[in-house]
């Protein structure tokens, strides 16, 4: 884009070329607010005045997104190169709770890790501080041995000679939140993997979920996993099967948020042959402009539909069906959705496949 484009695009919006992430999207709220056609609904003349204005503004704030992405982006693999780490994940923290149905969890936090030639962190919090818990925890060098990853002979050495690295930290507290969070506030990771049980109704107001406050407040992204469900790596060998990647999208949060989210995950433990379908449920005017680049082996499918956001996002996760979904989120935005939980929330108890939440205020892309 052209300095002389960005500039026409700037003044729409009242920006400076400096302009940061919530001075876009407080100016963007003002013009929609502005020359949104339900205001005119009693002056056909205005309101398709106002119908053009419309797709203008959610063009230029589509194109500004990704400016400012591409800014965010490449300081981030400035910074990261500098250091000497991957460009998307340089830690994996999961926490485990020592039960058979976190295998899977742990499976996925292990294999990405490895993709990723990241750290893993595995982390337990208990409450007695005289038992020893380390034998307790997953089994790092039997699972790559069995994965056939690393030899039994010499499991150390081929350890070393991957780049991979982990530690097991036993966290001792009465509550588990609060010791996992006071342990990724002193070592930030980019990703948290973590199983979920996906409670609702009665017995979610009485079992707080750990998996959805520790997402919340963490800052990072999230892997959840049902305890029930395998997921799309193999706890038996390992095996990546990540094909089919639903995206919901809607004005906000930022939906490249997302599908930026979703395209480096895919690239990291994906196929190679993915199918990113981007779907937004609401009013066709509102609808945001997105951009994604085109990859050969990668195919795009948009759909826009009308209803219930929660209830149509797992149809069509389940219509697909869906290996992963990935959505951003604002967390708690009022009395409410404290009350029932956000969209990501919603939709996390009842799917079936995993989610990736990825929170708008997500310290992997400072």
């Amino acid at each position: 884009m052209s300095n002389k484009n960005i500039g026409k695009l700037l003044d729409l919006f009242d920006l400076g070329n400096d302009f940061s992430d919530e001075q876009l999207k407080s100016a963007y709220k003002d013009l929609v607010q502005v020359w949104h056609p339900d205001k005119y609904e009693n002056n056909d003349r205005l309101k398709e005045r106002a119908e053009t204005k419309i797709k203008e503004i959610n063009e230029a704030y589509g194109a500004l997104r990704a400016l400012l992405e591409a800014r965010s982006e490449a300081a981030l693999n400035g910074g990261r190169k500098a250091r000497g780490r991957p460009s998307l994940l340089g830690s994996v923290f999961h926490p485990t709770d020592f039960s058979p149905e976190s295998d899977a969890a742990f499976a996925h936090a292990l294999k990405i890790a490895l993709v990723a030639n990241a750290r893993l962190n595995l982390f337990h919090v208990s409450p007695d501080k005289d038992r020893n818990v380390l034998p307790e925890f997953p089994k790092i060098r039997d699972t790559l041995i069995k994965w056939n990853v690393i030899s039994a002979e010499n499991p150390e050495d081929d350890i070393g000679r991957m780049g991979f690295s982990y530690s097991k930290v036993i966290g001792v507290h009465k509550d588990p939140v609060s010791s996992i969070l006071n342990y990724l506030k002193a070592h930030p990771s980019d990703i948290t993997v973590i199983a979920t049980h996906g409670r609702s109704g009665v017995e979610r107001l009485v079992h707080k979920s750990v998996a959805e406050k520790v997402s919340r407040e963490s800052g990072g992204m999230t892997l959840f996993l049902k305890k029930a469900n395998e997921g799309f790596v193999s706890a038996a060998d390992g095996g990546i099967g990540l094909k089919n990647i639903l995206v919901p999208v809607d004005v906000e949060p930022d939906p490249h948020l997302a599908i930026n989210a979703a395209m480096k995950f895919a690239s990291l433990v994906g196929n190679g042959s993915c199918v990113f379908t981007l779907l937004y449920v609401g009013d066709p005017v509102r609808l945001p402009v997105i951009k994604h680049p085109d990859k050969d082996s990668w195919e795009w499918n948009h759909l826009t539909l009308q209803g219930n956001a929660v209830e149509t996002i797992l149809k069509v996760a389940s219509d697909i069906p869906a290996d992963l979904i990935v959505m951003g989120t604002q967390g708690h935005q009022g009395f409410l959705d404290a009350l029932r939980g956000n969209t990501t929330e919603q939709v996390l108890r009842a799917s079936a496949c995993p989610i990736l939440a990825v929170p708008e205020r997500r310290r992997w892309a400072r």
